[in-house]
């Protein structure tokens, strides 16, 4: 494995905008591939019963067989992850989303509250450098800047002092 060193300037290589602007496309990408998979009535997407929201967030429910019913958890959650191998494999390799997603397994509670052999998956799609930080942390150092701007009209008088030397 070949790891470099992070330097002092290394976001002027590889700025952080290239990658939310990586994001955003593969993110496109994922709303393209879902909404043609979906309207493909032969797809694996529909066969395996997957469903989106609004945001593209898969969605299914899984349940196990009634003999899992006596297992550990950790073992039942096993069993879960051996069932939904031929979907990983479908999301991963055909459609080309490996370590895009990111899957979540919840379980699924009768009236009583006690636990069922049903589960709902949801997939979610994976942002790499977009986040809630990223956005706040540029949008205050944007506003801060046209603050400094329009309190100190500090370009104005760099172009008159220019414009005074020729």
């Amino acid at each position: 494995m070949n790891i470099r060193k992070k330097t002092k300037f290394s976001f002027l290589k590889n700025p952080p905008i290239l990658g939310v602007i990586k994001d955003i496309q593969n993110y496109r990408t994922w709303i393209k591939t879902i909404q043609a998979e979906a309207c493909d009535s032969n797809s694996k997407f529909n066969k395996f019963g997957l469903d989106f929201n609004f945001f593209y967030v898969l969605y299914m429910s899984v349940s196990l067989p009634q003999e899992d019913a006596n297992l550990p958890e950790n073992i039942r959650r096993l069993r879960l992850i051996e069932i939904l191998a031929p979907l990983h494999q479908y999301l991963d390799s055909d459609l080309g989303f490996a370590g895009s997603i990111i899957p979540e397994f919840n379980q699924f509670y009768d009236e009583e509250r006690n636990p069922t052999l049903t589960y709902g998956i949801i997939y979610r799609f994976a942002f790499d450098t977009l986040s809630l930080k990223w956005v706040i942390t540029r949008s205050i150092f944007t506003g801060l800047a046209i603050w400094a701007l329009v309190k100190w009209p500090i370009l104005s008088w760099l172009f008159e002092t220019i414009k005074r030397l020729f």
